[in-house]
């Protein structure tokens, strides 16, 4: 299926929209989000990509996120993705207001074919929170502490997809 996805400069500005395998084939910056979210007991949760994902199938990963596809409001695509994201992976209803925005990294992978510029954010969810992972993309979840995870990142590296830098980035929010 193919996908549009926004392409930037080395800047980071808009250029327009690709499609994604291009993108991929041809190591186009283009942009990305990435969420954690977060339960009152300062746990994050984590989901393990499905089997069949084209990418790190069967790993561990950040909460939730994707490719930043083309969206009414060209201003806020990075928010405007999170939203859509949180619903299409587990079954969130987030409000813009509720996201926090840790900062942005850049990640590169797939011997330089995959780069972006990940937007990484934070949304906080009481305990009761209940998740519906129905679209195929996630084939579990568990809540972890930030520490724990960092920590089986760097000792077990090949059971977690690349989010070194996510994680970093949560650790240095204090969240």
């Amino acid at each position: 299926m193919s996908e549009d996805i926004y392409v930037l400069n080395e800047n980071g500005s808009i250029c327009g929209l690709k499609d994604r395998q291009y993108v991929h084939n041809n190591g186009t910056l283009h942009s990305a989000v990435q969420c954690w979210v977060m339960n009152n007991n300062g746990e994050i949760l984590i989901q393990r990509r499905a089997a069949t994902k084209d990418k790190s199938a069967g790993k561990w990963d950040v909460s939730f996120g994707g490719h930043c596809v083309k969206t009414n409001n060209t201003k806020n695509i990075l928010i405007d993705n999170v939203i859509k994201e949180g619903k299409e992976e587990l079954g969130l209803d987030i409000k813009a207001q509720d996201i926090i925005k840790l900062g942005e990294v850049r990640y590169t992978s797939q011997e330089y074919k995959n780069k972006e510029l990940l937007g990484i954010f934070l949304i906080r969810v009481d305990n009761t929170q209940k998740f519906i992972f129905e679209d195929g993309e996630v084939s579990e979840i568990r809540w972890i502490k930030p520490d724990t995870l960092y920590d089986n990142i760097l000792k077990n590296p090949k059971e977690y997809a690349n989010r070194i830098g996510a994680i970093t980035l949560l650790k240095l929010s204090g969240a």
